[in-house]
């Protein structure tokens, strides 16, 4: 099959649109993260950023690899504006992740494997696996933000300080770091 007039040519043009916005709207997060004094949870955020903008360049390449070079190619689909609070955000971001990886790169991967290009279904296949992992992130991001628990646990848990290294083993993550003053949102958190 012709791979400018294939459907993978279009999905993986949707794909590079989507992953990019999603890299800058965690960037959004990220930054609300940081005004709001959540500097560990806004640096798990642009790592995830980042993740996303790899992705889009991934489906960049196939496109310019395969002859999709063109000045523009037009396609139609849906892209969201949600996420003004960083609950609201986190909640969004789970629910595009879940989406991403259990139904749209499943499904672009068995287009792409039906019309031929096996190594562009492969790549499909593996974002999709790490959109998986996204959306666990973000869910515990979100569900541990949502319940004030980020910085709580019901057994004793080793925190620590991401500025000096302190350590402390407790319920509860200390307000202000007794070594340094900085602030709860310096304190590591171990995501799940």
């Amino acid at each position: 099959m012709e791979f400018c007039k294939s459907q993978t040519y279009l999905n993986l043009a949707k794909s590079f649109a989507g992953e990019a916005q999603a890299g800058l709207r965690y960037q959004f997060i990220a930054d609300l993260c940081t005004q709001q004094g959540y500097k560990i949870v806004a640096d798990e955020i642009r790592g995830l950023a980042k993740n996303e903008v790899n992705h889009a360049k991934v489906f960049f390449n196939h496109i310019v690899e395969n002859g999709g070079n063109r000045s523009n190619i037009e396609i139609t689909a849906g892209y969201p504006f949600e996420g003004k609070t960083i609950e609201e955000g986190l909640k969004f971001a789970v629910e595009a992740e879940k989406n991403e990886g259990e139904r749209i790169y499943p499904a672009y991967q068995k287009v792409a494997q039906s019309e031929g290009f096996t190594e562009i279904a492969r790549s499909f296949g593996l974002i999709a696996e790490v959109e998986i992992l996204h959306e666990a992130k973000f869910r515990y991001l979100y569900e541990n933000f949502q319940n004030g628990t980020l910085y709580k646990r019901n057994e004793p848990t080793m925190w620590q300080c991401s500025e000096c290294g302190f350590v402390s083993t407790q319920n509860e993550a200390w307000d202000v770091c007794p070594l340094c003053s900085a602030t709860q949102g310096f304190v590591e958190l171990k995501l799940n």
